[in-house]
C-alpha cells in the first residue's frame, strides 16, 4: 500500500545528460510505487537551452508525470541551486538527490528514517577518501569544531529534509551559502545513512578543492576566524615591539653591534606573512559583505514548466488513517 506522504525529489542538472529522460523515468517509477503524492523538481542551470533543449524538455514533460522544470537564467553555485529546490518544493519531505551519485533504493530508506523523527537525513559514503584528504580533514577538524561544524566525515550532498526543518532554514537567514551546514544548525534531530555511491560518481576530492571548501566553511558560517586574525595581528605587533626594544637595548649596552642581516630578514618575512594572512581573511569577509548587501537575487527563474499530468488520477479525496 502506498504511503500518503507528499514527497518532493529535487534534482540539479549542471550539464547536458543524453539519458535524462530514462533517469527521470526511473525516479518517477520509484516514487510512484511508494507514495500517492509526489513531485520531481528539476533545477536546470543556465544559460537557457544549454543543458536541456526544448525538444528534450517537451518529450520528458509529455511522457513522465509529476515533473516540474525550473530553468535558471544563469549558472549558479551548487548551494544556490540546491537552495532553489528547498524554496520551491511543496512536499512534506524534500529529497536533495543526485542522479549521477545516489542510488534509487536510498529514497525509501531516507524518507522512512525522516518520518520516524529525524528531520534531517544526511548521506554518508561508505568509500574511504584518499589518505591525503583524511590527513587534511584531521588537521582541519579542530578549526571546524570551533565554528560548530557537525557534519559527519565523508558526508555527501544527499539530504532528506522535513518541512519544519526547511521552514527553519528559510526563516532564519540566508540559505544560499553552505546549505548543508545551515540545515544542521537548525537544531532539529539528524541521522546519517551510509550508502555506496554509483561507480561513475566515485572520485577523490583534490587538495585545492578541499582547501577552497574549507575556507568557505570558515568565512561564510562564522565571524570567529576574523577574531583569530585580530589576535594574530596583535601578537605580531607585540613581537615587533619586543624586537624593537631588544634592538635599542643592544645598541645601548654594546659598543659594537654586528649587522644582523639574517635576523632582520627572518623577522620581516614573518611579519609580512602575518600581514598578508590577515589581509587575505579580511578580503574574504569584505567579499562576503558585498555579496550580501548588493541587493541582487542569488538566482533568477526564466521559466517553469510542468508535466501534463501532475496529480494521480487514481487518488480519491479520502484518507485511510485519521490525521
Amino acid at each position: 500500500m502506498k504511503s500518503e506522504l507528499f514527497v518532493s525529489a529535487g534534482i540539479v542538472v549542471n550539464r547536458p545528460i543524453p539519458s535524462l529522460k530514462d533517469e527521470l523515468a526511473a525516479v518517477q517509477r520509484t516514487l510512484n510505487a511508494l507514495y500517492s503524492d509526489y513531485e520531481i523538481l528539476v533545477i536546470i542551470q543556465g544559460p537557457v537551452l544549454q543543458q536541456v533543449s526544448d525538444a528534450q524538455a517537451a518529450d520528458i514533460l509529455s511522457n513522465i508525470p509529476c515533473i516540474r522544470f525550473i530553468q535558471l537564467s544563469f549558472a549558479v553555485p551548487s548551494d544556490v541551486a540546491r537552495s532553489a529546490i528547498v524554496e520551491n518544493a511543496i512536499g512534506d519531505f524534500v529529497l536533495l538527490f543526485d542522479l549521477a551519485a545516489d542510488p534509487l533504493e536510498l529514497i525509501a530508506e531516507a524518507v522512512a528514517a525522516c518520518q520516524r523523527g529525524s528531520d534531517i537525513i544526511v548521506g554518508v559514503s561508505i568509500l574511504a577518501p584518499s589518505p591525503l584528504y583524511r590527513l587534511g580533514r584531521r588537521i582541519a577538524s579542530p578549526l571546524l569544531a570551533s565554528i560548530d561544524y557537525q557534519l559527519p566525515a565523508n558526508a555527501t550532498d544527499f539530504r532528506c529534509v522535513s518541512r519544519r526543518a526547511i521552514n527553519a532554514v528559510i526563516n532564519t537567514g540566508r540559505s544560499h551559502h553552505q546549505l548543508n551546514l545551515r540545515l544542521q544548525k537548525t537544531g532539529y534531530p539528524s541521522q546519517a545513512i551510509a550508502y555506496e555511491q554509483k561507480a561513475e560518481a566515485r572520485r577523490d576530492r583534490s587538495l585545492p578543492q578541499a582547501c577552497r571548501q574549507f575556507l568557505h566553511l570558515l568565512v561564510f558560517n562564522s565571524s570567529r576566524p576574523l577574531r583569530w586574525m585580530s589576535g594574530i595581528g596583535l601578537l605580531g605587533s607585540l613581537i615587533a615591539l619586543i624586537f624593537a626594544c631588544y634592538s635599542v637595548l643592544i645598541n645601548i649596552l654594546k659598543e659594537k653591534v654586528m649587522e644582523g642581516w639574517t635576523t632582520t630578514v627572518l623577522f620581516m618575512s614573518i611579519q609580512f606573512m602575518l600581514l598578508f594572512l590577515i589581509l587575505a581573511f579580511i578580503s574574504e569577509y569584505l567579499g562576503r559583505l558585498l555579496d550580501e548587501r548588493r541587493g541582487i537575487a542569488e538566482y533568477a527563474v526564466v521559466s517553469e514548466r510542468n508535466s501534463r499530468t501532475m496529480v494521480n488520477d487514481q487518488r480519491v479525496n479520502v484518507l485511510t488513517d485519521s490525521v
